[in-house]
């Protein structure tokens, strides 16, 4: 048996056990000779309620994650487990070496929430597979307390529990877990039991059985290749961080001579054309002129915006409502919206939301990924705009029921002057600026999107601007 990284809050920190048969299945895994996943009896990541707990504690501290089923929480681990899976070095730290007392301490718990899961999946058997499938992850976490209390006997465990492991968060749900639980804690210890239960408690305990067996030699190296693919992934980002600050360096340099190159011609250009259109009396030239000089203003507009892309100012950051910025920015759009016939629709929080961050150019973000959705909807449609609070901060999406996105697409929707949108359309900066200005707070700005689907952009922005270091 192993421990699993401390959960930690604040001064607190709680350490859970890891069986060496998910230990097995994670390096089979990460090595590439076990495909992921699979169904919930042959998947035994799933069978393992402690690792279950501690994931669901750390997908809430690092996202606000609130699964419905345990394939889903499962599937946030895999696809973090490199960099959630952290053990201080030396082997006292991940090695755990159990008496036989708390080993069958630990699997009487583990056959207790093996038990409550399949017994509440099955009295919500008619209620629809979400139904099904969100008692069976609530049953298996209905010892998530007792869990931490073992770890750490004496502390809250409320301090890192998820919020949303309470009775009021999915009240049918939570019915279904707390007769299962009453059933089979009043049937665990008596000879005679019902014939279900008893058929449940006793694939439970074979379960258990499995998940505290020992496995030699390959549980060991878990924590080391771990590490050695972290090693990898700060190499890779390193990389990918040296080539972006030399492209924006080369952007910034090019900004530069094309802002003294082309800047002077487009002045002259722009000054002659107003010139001429002061003593002009032809409507039709009138109209000409006024084309060459509002794209003269587009072209220093552009310039303007490749220098601000390469080299933005610092934030300036204060404390704002990110609820009250997000309104003013639905009312700005409102009219458009009207216009063309698209609701938008404001959902989230509504009581404030304060951060600390740069207010104007927060606003730019919010403008430019408010104005994208209303482009691609065009006319006729809808765009949801949702605010909500995370454990590190906030996020703000807005979703649209335009076309959706091609996957080639979103590979490059961030990316200056780039538009799948027909020539002459949608080519700037905005969707560019916005990641700029997001990644300058040390957020995240996410696009979610398949082909006829619509759009969701995910803006995640920490509580306070994290100043991000510069790659040497």
């Amino acid at each position: 048996m192993r421990n699993l990284p401390a959960l930690v809050d604040g001064p607190l920190s709680w350490t859970l056990p890891f069986s060496d048969r998910s230990a097995v299945l994670l390096v089979q895994e990460l090595l590439g000779t076990s495909s992921p996943g699979g169904s919930v009896g042959s998947d035994s990541l799933a069978l393992d309620p402690p690792l279950l707990v501690w994931t669901a504690c750390r997908a809430w501290q690092e996202e606000g994650l609130r699964p419905r089923s345990i394939d889903r929480l499962l599937a946030w681990f895999r696809a973090h487990a490199p960099q959630l899976l952290l053990w201080p070095q030396g082997p006292p730290v991940y090695d755990r070496s159990p008496s036989a007392d708390e080993t069958e301490k630990l699997g009487r718990q583990v056959v207790a929430d093996l038990a409550v899961a399949e017994l509440a999946a099955s009295q919500a058997t008619g209620k629809g597979e979400e139904q099904v499938e969100e008692a069976r992850l609530l049953g298996i976490l209905s010892g998530a307390r007792a869990w931490l209390e073992t770890a750490s006997p004496g502390s809250d465990p409320d301090a890192i529990l998820p919020a949303w492991l309470v009775p009021s968060d999915s009240p049918s749900a939570n019915s279904h877990v707390a007769q299962a639980v009453h059933a089979v804690r009043s049937q665990q210890d008596q000879a005679e039991r019902d014939l279900d239960i008893r058929a449940r408690l006793e694939w439970a305990e074979q379960q258990a059985r499995a998940w505290a067996a020992e496995v030699a030699t390959v549980p060991s190296l878990l924590s080391p290749l771990i590490a050695r693919l972290n090693r990898l992934a700060a190499l890779e980002q390193r990389f990918t961080e040296t080539l972006e600050a030399e492209k924006l360096e080369s952007l910034a340099e090019f900004a530069a001579g094309a802002g003294h190159e082309i800047n002077n011609p487009l002045a002259i250009i722009g000054g002659r054309s107003q010139l001429l259109l002061h003593d002009e009396e032809s409507p039709e030239r009138q109209r000409e002129l006024a084309l060459i000089i509002a794209q003269v203003r587009r072209a220093h507009e552009m310039i303007a915006d490749m220098r601000l892309f390469s080299r933005p100012p610092e934030p300036e950051p204060e404390a704002l409502d990110l609820t009250e910025l997000v309104n003013q920015t639905m009312a700005e759009f409102a009219e458009q919206a009207a216009g063309r016939a698209i609701e938008l629709v404001r959902t989230g929080e509504v009581a404030p939301v304060e951060i600390e961050a740069d207010r104007v150019q927060l606003a730019v973000v919010f403008h430019a990924v408010v104005r994208n959705a209303l482009e691609a909807v065009g006319r006729d449609g809808v765009v949801e705009i949702c605010v909500r609070r995370t454990p590190s901060g906030a996020e703000v999406s807005v979703a649209d029921d335009g076309p959706g996105i091609l996957p080639e697409e979103r590979r490059h929707i961030f990316d200056p002057f780039y538009s799948a949108r027909q020539a002459g359309r949608g080519l700037g900066f905005g969707l560019s600026k916005a990641w700029r200005i997001v990644t300058n707070h040390g957020g995240k700005i996410l696009v979610e999107s398949e082909p006829g689907e619509g759009a969701v952009f995910v803006v995640r922005l920490p509580r306070r601007i994290v100043e991000r270091k510069r790659p040497s």
